[in-house]
């Protein structure tokens, strides 16, 4: 295809208005994940900062791309081409967050805004292949200075792929630093001592009302509640909708989740949504002493193990 100068320029022109739009819907899909996912800043808070430099720099490029600035041509793609596979490669983190891979991408695909941050940063991406033509005409031409109209390699290309990379990169290491959650979820009741090994509680000192908190499998948060009329009912905490850490609530004896405000029932039965399936429960064996242990799990949610 014969090119002129013109006509390289109103071309790259069209490709940075689809480009800077592209960037700024992005930059609203991203915000609103942010502001609406619980889960991004209760279970993942790296992904939750990451999200914020790449929202960050799509709305800094979007600007610069419908103002014609050609010099953030390269740049734009580079964070486009970045952004969707830091978007994807999301769903691979699953088992780090209790969760298999299919149901986290079931979930993630789900989200109309995570469904549209993705499209738009293919939309940059197409945008600047599509301008191809147009770039490298520009980038050899020069100016009556004698300066390049546009700089197009590969060299710039993963410079500015690099560049972000780091800044998005320090934002995911830095919300990588574990914070203890909440005095409530993680504290057994302080009278529960002089514990056999492997075993979760006394029955003589539990109380209607004062959960114990205990893990099973190792890592896996659950509670232990006495009922009124003496039984015992020992609940996974993790929230069956995106795997989040619930909470037990005394006052009106029903476990929360602060995620996305699943409720559940003493039982661990649904109360309200968005989960759909109840709390998986926890087997437990009391011995002739009154020890209480935990032997296997009953039900199923998208939780691992």
């Amino acid at each position: 295809m014969s090119l002129s100068r013109p006509d390289a320029r109103s071309g790259l022109k069209r490709l940075q208005l689809i480009m800077g739009v592209s960037f700024l819907l992005s930059t609203f899909a991203g915000a609103y994940l942010l502001a609406t996912d619980g889960s991004l800043w209760n279970l993942a808070i790296s992904h939750a900062l990451g999200l914020i430099i790449i929202v960050m720099i799509d709305a800094v490029l979007g600007v610069l791309n419908l103002l014609g600035r050609r010099n953030v041509y390269l740049p734009s793609l580079a964070a486009g081409t970045l952004g969707f596979l830091l978007q994807v490669g999301d769903i691979v983190t699953a088992p780090q967050y209790n969760m298999t891979i299919p149901y986290f991408a079931s979930y993630l695909f789900g989200l109309w805004a995570y469904d549209l941050l993705l499209a738009l940063q293919l939309a940059v991406i197409v945008a600047g292949v599509f301008g191809t033509n147009y770039a490298r005409y520009l980038a050899r031409v020069r100016t009556g200075r004698g300066r390049k109209q546009l700089s197009y390699t590969k060299r710039d290309f993963l410079k500015s792929f690099v560049a972000f990379a780091v800044l998005i990169g320090g934002a995911v290491v830095a919300g990588s630093v574990k914070i203890p959650p909440p005095q409530q979820q993680t504290t057994t009741q302080t009278s529960q001592s002089n514990l056999p090994s492997g075993a979760i509680a006394d029955t003589s000192q539990l109380q209607v009302g004062s959960p114990v908190y205990f893990e099973y499998p190792s890592g896996y948060p659950n509670i232990l509640l006495k009922n009124s009329d003496g039984t015992l009912t020992a609940l996974s905490m993790l929230c069956t909708h995106v795997c989040c850490q619930c909470i037990y609530e005394s006052s009106s004896n029903v476990i929360f989740c602060p995620c996305h405000g699943s409720v559940f029932d003493a039982t661990g039965r649904v109360v309200r949504g968005p989960a759909q399936t109840p709390l998986p429960s926890i087997e437990l064996t009391v011995d002739s002493s009154g020890f209480v242990y935990a032997k296997g799990l009953n039900g199923r949610g998208p939780c691992l193990p």
